[in-house]
């Protein structure tokens, strides 16, 4: 006969004891309880409060974003490096926007450059042409 594990639902925090994984689902949440990485018996000896503490971790641990969206308000507040950051990638574009000015300037300055030059040929060339009918 299989020994009994414990298990706890990582949605709730609801905790079962069962012998088989496949029989581990939570009542509430009806999703698959994970098993808990300690002996059947040291679980069983944990009063109500260690066990909730337990289990609170490592419904923490099994969810990032739980602990993301807990620290959340902290860096929401944290307005000293929030307008570290913003100033930043202010510096940052402010640099980049000056030089994609420059580049653009060059670029107007030789075009127009470009087309004087086509223009100057091509009354060249009608000169030419003038000349050659004459």
């Amino acid at each position: 006969m299989r020994e009994l594990s414990a298990y706890f639902c990582p949605r709730c925090g609801h905790y079962a004891y069962f012998q088989l994984p496949k029989n581990a689902v939570c009542c509430g949440c009806h999703v698959s309880m994970k098993r808990i990485n300690m002996p059947y018996q040291n679980f069983m000896d944990m009063n109500r409060e260690e066990r909730d503490r337990y289990i609170s971790c490592r419904i923490i641990e099994a969810s990032p974003s739980l602990a993301e969206r807990i620290s959340a308000p902290d860096k929401l507040y944290n307005q000293r490096r929030l307008i570290g950051q913003l100033t930043e990638e202010y510096s940052k574009l402010e640099t980049e926007n000056q030089s994609l000015n420059q580049t653009v300037d060059w670029m107007h300055k030789t075009i127009w450059e470009q087309l004087h030059r086509m223009k100057e040929l091509e009354y060249k060339l009608r000169e030419m042409e003038k000349r050659r009918e004459m």
